[in-house]
């Protein structure tokens, strides 16, 4: 077994948070090791944003962020939205900001960011050790990490950045959890996030493929009703998109009491409904029910919708009764459905629960049960809404846990 000492931080995961951290440490002078166990470094960047890596947001606040909202916020005080521009820009990454806030680099390939990365991390003197495992790390006077291979490194301080169970075709793993937990540290149950969701109602098939701009809401049990607007995307299992994507978070946790309740507004822009379908009706009285919806909604969401509510579909309007205006204006407002389950991990972009945060001191990332370690990213028991903001906390992480080790 072979001893490879004189290390100042051994940081294990080379992606986003651990990226920058080996950046941020080598710039202080700090010789570091920075260790992946794929074949190559920031495979899950290369993945992100459909390829495009959103690498941050203009509008990131920790309102963003479930979990421990409160380490996040700490983490964005240390590093802004203007914080991670500059550091991009720096190292020649172009960026163009688009909708919503997100920003993507001006080249449209995630490639852009992670080579970027990569290279400013051989530059300023990392050692990058690829197809390296990490399967053990103990702490003594120094840390101690053997390889799989059995090879072992030494070093003053060590970084947990090794991603979470999401997304495992990129190489998301819970290899970091099992480091933690041998070092002490306790875990809040992983769970989805940034997935899809499982309904109970299989007539969401006949819907599948269609796109539609909506407000979800969720009731996740004795919590607060959680509501999020966008697209979502029905598909022949249940429900996705970016509207349904951002609650699934709070979904799974709710998930361990049962099946979830929640509901699609297709006209969130539109207050009375009711008033609106009785004025279109005055203006098309001729039309039948399929007629009056054309221009409204997807046809087969319209198809799906009389079927629902039991309208007679060769009819006029003019034979809609008051109810039938009232049972139409509720479905289009909250449309039931029952979420039973969350997609798998390989479906999964995030992670929710991981390292428990009270172990953590917020300001600096640094274990509060084992002295000299950071923990860092999605590791942590913080996931973000889609729109970059994971990426800008993992960056956030990396920089702010360099930051606050200690000068050699």
């Amino acid at each position: 077994m072979n001893d490879s000492s004189g290390y100042d931080v051994i940081i294990i995961g080379a992606g986003a948070s651990g990226l920058m951290c080996a950046l941020q440490c080598a710039r202080r002078k700090k010789r570091v090791l920075l260790l992946e166990k794929e074949h190559q470094a920031g495979r899950k960047i290369l993945v992100s944003g459909n390829g495009r890596c959103n690498l941050t947001n203009a509008c990131v606040s920790a309102s963003d962020y479930r979990g421990t909202p409160a380490l996040a916020e700490a983490v964005l005080k240390h590093f802004t939205f203007q914080n991670c521009l500059d550091i991009f820009h720096a190292l020649g990454v172009l960026t163009v900001q688009e909708g919503q806030g997100r920003v993507f680099p001006r080249t449209g390939k995630s490639t852009a960011v992670a080579e970027a990365l990569r290279l400013a991390c051989s530059e300023a003197g990392v050692e990058l050790k690829t197809d390296s495992e990490a399967v053990k790390i103990e702490k003594k006077k120094l840390f101690r990490v053997t390889l799989a291979t059995g090879e072992t490194f030494m070093s003053k301080y060590a970084v947990l950045a090794c991603g979470s169970k999401a997304y495992p075709q990129a190489g998301g793993t819970e290899s970091g959890y099992k480091l933690a937990a041998a070092l002490g540290h306790r875990l809040v149950p992983p769970t989805p996030a940034l997935c899809a969701l499982n309904v109970r109602e299989k007539a969401v098939a006949r819907l599948q493929g269609i796109r539609a701009q909506v407000r979800a809401t969720l009731w996740p049990g004795t919590q607060q009703a959680l509501q999020n607007e966008g697209e979502v995307l029905f598909t022949a299992y249940g429900l996705s998109g970016p509207a349904v994507l951002n609650l699934s978070s709070t979904a799974g946790k709710a998930l361990s009491e049962g099946p979830v309740p929640l509901a699609l507004d297709f006209f969130p822009d539109i207050p009375d409904k009711e008033l609106f379908l009785k004025e279109r009706a005055a203006r098309f009285p001729s039309r039948t029910a399929k007629e009056f919806f054309a221009g409204l909604l997807h046809e087969n969401i319209a198809n799906l919708l009389i079927d629902f509510a039991g309208i007679r579909k060769k009819l006029p309007v003019t034979s809609w009764t008051e109810n039938t205006f009232k049972d139409v204006a509720k479905t289009l407002s909250a449309w039931p459905f029952t979420v039973t389950s969350l997609r798998p991990w390989t479906e999964a972009m995030a992670a929710s629960g991981g390292v428990n945060c009270a172990e953590i001191n917020y300001n600096t990332l640094e274990s509060l049960r084992c002295p000299g370690l950071y923990i860092l990213g999605e590791m942590l028991d913080v996931d973000g809404r889609s729109g970059g903001f994971n990426l800008h906390f993992a960056w956030g992480c990396g920089y702010t846990a360099a930051r606050a080790m200690p000068e050699e």
